[in-house]
């Protein structure tokens, strides 16, 4: 087996796909890599599926045991375990991030052009940015504002005042319902809803009185919510 060494530093810059030699990958995972740099990997899988240009990951000891018949072009995991591996590995402290971040290289969007679909309902002073993609049956309401490079999908509704920052995508049918600020690069999956009113009821005498919702939600940078989540 021929060894090189991807020595952990400072982060490298993402590679470019589809495919990468096995050292491109070890040196933006930070890994060490023991077997061949030049080998082409094409995509990950899990230990028992792997094949011969894909890369997996071993960071459940209860797997240990897959190793020995693991097929994999590479396999991410800890020094602990290297010497079982019969295959290429790339040796990281946490081989399960090691590996979401190789992983990542291998996601596909399919690409959003810049523009405002014809069904979109938008108020006359909401603020789109031009390199912005708003899709199909997309409403936005008064005052707010959508920034730079975001990808509003199919159905969302984003209400009045609302600030989305760059970057983010609503994947589809997200509700804004008011007041709601995204941070950047803010990653939203279809049905959530954020800034509907909660549970708020005072009691008067023999009724209900409905407690005003008169807040809002602040989401930070690089956050990720979950289909159907309510916020």
């Amino acid at each position: 087996m021929v060894a090189a060494t991807a020595t952990r530093g400072s982060a490298p810059d993402r590679p470019e796909g589809p495919d990468f030699a096995l050292s491109d990958l070890a040196g933006y995972a930070q890994c060490d890599l023991q077997g061949d740099p030049q080998r082409r990997i094409r995509g990950v899988a899990s230990l028992a599926s792997a094949a011969p240009d894909q890369v997996a990951f071993l960071a459940n000891a209860r797997l240990r045991g897959l190793l020995a018949d693991c097929r994999a072009g590479a396999v991410v995991l800890a020094a602990a375990d290297a010497p079982a591996c019969p295959v290429d590995h790339l040796i990281h402290p946490s081989p399960h991030s090691a590996f979401a971040r190789i992983a990542a290289l291998f996601e596909r969007h399919e690409p959003r052009p810049a523009g405002i679909h014809p069904s979109a309902v938008i108020a006359p002073d909401a603020r789109i940015d031009a390199s912005a993609h708003i899709g199909p049956q997309v409403w936005i309401g008064s005052r707010s504002v959508i920034g730079p490079g975001c990808v509003i999908g199919p159905g969302c509704t984003i209400g009045e005042d609302c600030t989305i920052g760059a970057d983010c995508r609503l994947v589809a049918r997200v509700s804004l319902v008011a007041r709601v600020v995204l941070g950047e690069r803010v990653l939203i999956h279809p049905g959530a809803v954020l800034g509907a009113d909660g549970f708020g009821l005072a009691r008067d005498g023999e009724r209900w009185l409905k407690v005003p919702q008169l807040g809002g939600v602040r989401i930070g940078d690089d956050c990720e919510i979950g289909a159907n989540t309510t916020i």
